[in-house]
């Protein structure tokens, strides 16, 4: 990017900011596909995302007095935050990377757990958080928009996906595509039935097209699992919904009659969900070997972005390539950040899960088990929270609950 225009980005958005945080605040969310963005200042790696990010830490740190913050419904949150940022930290140490593992660190820890604490201290009424939302949604749009130009036109499909048309819009690959929108799936929805509800009828057509544009993106992206997540995620939401819950269950059983009687789907369908498949074989194997390395590191696994280089040993399939994380929760946050640290992101996940359920007649409440369910049934088989507009979507969920327990 020409430092000129990065420069007047950063200044106009520092301006934004300054005079309104909460408008400023709603803009970080806008741009976080950002980060791919990416350029160095000498030595030194940055992304256009993090530069946001530390314009507006300062900003809420002293114009916006965020060391005065105090909220005595964050203890009970305090002991698996620090667990997950301690365990993270000790991860550099282990990593065989320290370079590589300090940029980690910074990335998916110290910077996403920042950004749940200006969350929960300036999100404070429901207009505030339907602003964020928007701007999720507006980002989602974008997202959404330019991968369905690319089925059409092969614009900018890098070459390993383009001879099959898989859209990749702004990220490198398209299981990005899937990761990003299917939790604003779940959001637009949401919003969608509310607004339909009290006829509000121009937000209510802004989020049909987002929750349409997202669906018809991650079909296009071919990303199955993403399918998987955000069906299971809008059933959950339906099932709570009395208005809603005869029509999914009556589609879903519909669509297990379908699927179960027609040989010609029930076959693929089959060999999907018993990862009968390419894919299925290649998560296998790499489960198993990564089960092999953790019998051999149990207590602190491989280190961040220590997973390739601890896996060598162990990588016995010479025919699949090494990648940079198992491809599934359990095993990704394992490896990465060693056992304390799974049991921290599964305490985080669990909390935020219960106090979606306990409060599932409060406004938005159901956004956020929609939004665990998501990245619980996708991380199965894919890494939905270590990247950096993921970690971010996730510690704004989790603010959100704590916003709805209040």
């Amino acid at each position: 990017m020409n430092i000129l225009l990065l420069i007047i980005l950063l200044a106009g958005f520092g301006w934004i900011t300054w005079k309104n945080f909460k408008l400023g605040l709603g803009i970080f969310v806008f741009l976080l596909p950002t980060y791919f963005i990416r350029f160095s200042f000498g030595p030194l790696p940055t992304t256009l995302l993090e530069l946001c990010f530390i314009i507006l830490a300062v900003l809420w740190f002293f114009k916006e007095r965020g060391w005065q913050f105090r909220d005595r419904n964050l203890k009970t949150w305090l002991v698996p935050v620090i667990l997950f940022l301690l365990t993270a930290t000790v991860a550099i140490f282990i990593s065989p990377d320290k370079t590589a593992a300090l940029g980690i660190w910074k990335a998916y820890f110290i910077e996403p757990v920042f950004f749940f604490f200006i969350i929960i201290s300036t999100l404070k009424t429901r207009e505030d958080w339907l602003m964020i939302f928007r701007a999720l949604c507006f980002s989602g749009l974008v997202i959404a928009v330019f991968a369905i130009i690319q089925k059409f036109t092969g614009f900018a499909i890098p070459e390993a996906w383009a001879c099959e048309r898989r859209v990749t819009s702004v990220f490198g690959f398209p299981n990005a595509v899937g990761l990003y929108l299917a939790p604003i799936i779940i959001l637009s929805f949401s919003l969608l039935y509310d607004y339909i509800k009290s006829k509000a009828w121009l937000w209510s057509a802004f989020y049909a097209i987002v929750f349409l544009a997202s669906i018809i993106a991650i079909i296009f992206s071919k990303t199955e699992a993403a399918w998987i997540a955000a069906g299971c995620g809008l059933f959950i939401f339906c099932l709570f919904k009395k208005e809603l819950r005869i029509l999914a269950i009556v589609v879903v059983v519909a669509a297990i009659l379908i699927i179960g009687l027609t040989p010609e789907y029930r076959e693929p369908a089959m060999e999907k969900l018993l990862l009968k498949d390419w894919s299925g074989h290649v998560r296998l194997t790499i489960w198993k070997e990564s089960w092999e390395l953790l019998k051999a590191k149990p207590i602190f696994g491989a280190g961040l972005s220590g997973y390739p280089l601890a896996m060598v040993p162990f990588h016995k399939a010479a025919y699949i390539e090494i990648f940079q994380y198992p491809h599934n929760f359990l095993l990704n946050f394992w490896t990465e950040i060693g056992i304390l640290g799974l049991i921290a992101w599964l305490w985080l996940s669990a909390k935020t899960l219960r106090y979606g359920l306990q409060n599932w007649r409060k406004e938005f409440s159901l956004i956020v088990v929609g939004f665990i369910t998501v990245i619980l049934i996708h991380g199965l088989v894919d890494v939905p929270h270590l990247k950096n507009d993921l970690a971010m979507i996730y510690w704004l969920f989790l603010g959100l609950s704590f916003y709805i327990k209040k």
